[in-house]
C-alpha cells in the first residue's frame, strides 16, 4: 500500500491548504501558533476537521532529565505528555511522535511510560517513537521495552548518526528488524555533519533505497520535514515520482 504523503507544520501562522496541499499533517507542539489555549485549539479543530493528523511532542528526550541532573523533571514530562494526549484528542490527532533517552530504562520509567501508553490508547491515540541522532541499540531498546509503541524513522537523524559513527548496524539489517513497527518516516536529508532538514535530494542519504526496503511493510505516512515551502515542494515531487 502506498503511504500517505504528509507535511510537518512548523509555523501555523504562515500555513494555508493552498500552499501546503497534502494527504495529512503533523503539528509540532512547540511550533509558532500552536498553543495550549482552548480557543486556539477549537479553531484548529475546525480548520483541520477531517484531516489525517499527528502531533510531534515538544519534549526532547523523555527520561533523560535524571542523567542531566534534574530527576524531578520526570514528573513534569509525564504531565506534559498527558496534556499533549488530551490536546490530541480535542484536535482529532491519531498519533503522537516522541523522542526518548538513549540509556537503559529503570523499572519506574517503564511503569510510568506504560501508563502513558494506556492513557493514550483510551483516547484512541497511538504513541510512535522517533529516533534522534543515536545508536541502533538505543532505538531497539525502546521498541523492546515498549512493544505497544510504533516507530517513526527520521532519515536525517539516521544519516547523521551513521556519519558520526554512532550507528554501527547495517542499514538493511536494521530496517528488517524495525519494519514490523515502522509506520511513519520523517523525510529530509543532509550531508552527515548536522541535522539540516534539506529537501530529499539535497544530501547524501539514499532515501530511495529505504523506501524500496519498506515496500510491503506497515509504512503508512511519509511526513516531509523541510523548513521552506520550496524545499517541501521539491521533496513532495520526488516522493510522488518515486511512487509512480
Amino acid at each position: 500500500m502506498k503511504p500517505k504523503i504528509c507535511c510537518s507544520i512548523g509555523n501555523l501562522k504562515e500555513f494555508s491548504f493552498e500552499d501546503y496541499n497534502f494527504e495529512g499533517y503533523e503539528f509540532n507542539a512547540g511550533a509558532s501558533g500552536f498553543k495550549s489555549n482552548i480557543i486556539i485549539l477549537m479553531k484548529l479543530k475546525e480548520v483541520f476537521k477531517g484531516k489525517d493528523l499527528s502531533l510531534h511532542s515538544q519534549l526532547s528526550r523523555i527520561f533523560s532529565c535524571r542523567e542531566k541532573g534534574f530527576p524531578e523533571f520526570a514528573e513534569a514530562e509525564i504531565n506534559i505528555l498527558k496534556s499533549e494526549i488530551n490536546i490530541s484528542k480535542i484536535l482529532g490527532v491519531k498519533q503522537i511522535n516522541f523522542h526518548m533517552k538513549e540509556t537503559d530504562f529503570t523499572k519506574e520509567e517503564i511503569d510510568n511510560f506504560n501508563k502513558i501508553i494506556d492513557f493514550a490508547e483510551q483516547k484512541g491515540i497511538k504513541m510512535v517513537y522517533e529516533n534522534h541522532v543515536c545508536s541502533e541499540g538505543a532505538i531497539l531498546r525502546v521498541l523492546e521495552n515498549f512493544p505497544r509503541v510504533n516507530f517513526c524513522l527520521d532519515l536525517g537523524h539516521l544519516n547523521v548518526a551513521i556519519h558520526k559513527g554512532k550507528f554501527k548496524m547495517d542499514t538493511n539489517g536494521f530496517l528488517e528488524k524495525v519494519k514490523p513497527k515502522l509506520v511513519h518516516i520523517h523525510a529530509h536529508n543532509n550531508y552527515g555533519e548536522k541535522d539540516e532538514h534539506n529537501s530529499l535530494d539535497n544530501g547524501n542519504f539514499d532515501w530511495r533505497s529505504v523506501l524500496e526496503k519498506l515496500k510491503l511493510g506497515n509504512l503508512r505516512k511519509i511526513i516531509i520535514e523541510n523548513r521552506t515551502r520550496k524545499e517541501v515542494d521539491e521533496s513532495k515531487k520526488l516522493i510522488e515520482e518515486y511512487y509512480k
